[in-house]
C-alpha cells in the first residue's frame, strides 16, 4: 500500500475501533493521558504548527512524520472517547491519570506566569 494512504488509515482507525466489543472510552482516555502529559502535547502541537507554517520550505520539524501521524491518531481517539463518555453519561471520576501530578505542575507554572503578566498590565497607567 502506498505510504500516503497509510496515514489516512491511521486517522480512520479510531472511528472503527469504537465498535469493537472490548472498546472502553474511559480506558482510552486513561491511555491517552498516560502517553501524553500536557508539556508533550504542547511540543507536538508546536511542531505541527511549525510544519504547517513552513509547508513547502525545506525545513525539518522536531517530530518525524510517523510520530506526528501517531499523535494525531491518539488525539483523535481521545476526542472520540471524551465525546462517547459525555454522550453516554459515563462516570469519568473513575479515570486514573498517571500524568496528573506533572500536568498540575504545568498548570501551576502557567498560572504563575499569567499572574505575573496580569500584575504588570494592571500597574500600567
Amino acid at each position: 500500500m502506498k505510504a500516503i494512504y497509510e496515514d489516512l488509515l491511521h486517522l480512520d482507525r479510531p472511528f472503527y475501533e469504537i465498535h469493537q466489543d472490548s472498546y472502553d472510552p474511559l480506558k482510552c482516555i486513561e491511555n491517552f493521558w498516560a502517553n501524553y502529559p500536557l508539556a508533550t502535547i504542547r511540543e507536538y502541537l508546536y511542531a505541527l504548527d511549525l510544519k504547517c507554517k513552513t509547508l513547502g520550505a525545506a525545513t525539518e520539524s522536531k517530530l518525524e512524520a510517523v510520530q506526528q501521524t501517531l499523535f494525531l491518531s491518539d488525539i483523535l481517539r481521545a476526542l472520540i472517547a471524551y465525546f462517547l463518555a459525555h454522550s453516554r453519561q459515563l462516570d469519568t471520576t473513575q479515570i486514573k491519570l498517571s500524568t496528573l501530578e506533572a500536568n498540575m505542575k504545568e498548570l501551576q507554572l502557567t498560572q504563575k506566569i499569567n499572574d505575573f503578566f496580569q500584575s504588570i498590565n494592571q500597574s500600567k497607567p
